[in-house]
């Protein structure tokens, strides 16, 4: 097993600043996040270099994350009910370095 960071998408909820108009309400908001994560060699398909390339991911980026994180796609191979394909914060060269 490899252990990594797994980076995914979490709905921020927050109460909007003073000064707005009308009932206050909890607003949303998407950023990305990463959690621990075990990763089975076994099931490894294939493994690319990924970017955030639209500004709409770079922000979402920015709230837990800096400029020089390096990410990597890892498709897997197994019934699973998730998706079958992850992004790891984790360079391609240092992935490959641990599935050698």
């Amino acid at each position: 097993m490899i252990r990594v960071r797994e980076v995914y998408v979490e709905n921020a909820r927050y109460l909007p600043g003073e000064g707005e108009y009308g009932q206050p309400h909890k607003r949303g908001k998407r950023h990305f996040n990463s959690r621990d994560c075990l990763l089975n060699p076994d099931y490894i398909v294939a493994v690319y270099p990924h970017s955030f390339q639209s500004s709409v991911e770079i922000e979402m980026l920015q709230a837990n994350f800096s400029e020089d994180h390096e990410f990597t796609r890892v498709i897997i191979d197994g019934n699973s009910f998730r998706s079958s394909e992850i992004i790891i914060n984790m360079s391609y060269d240092q992935l490959v370095e641990q599935l050698a």
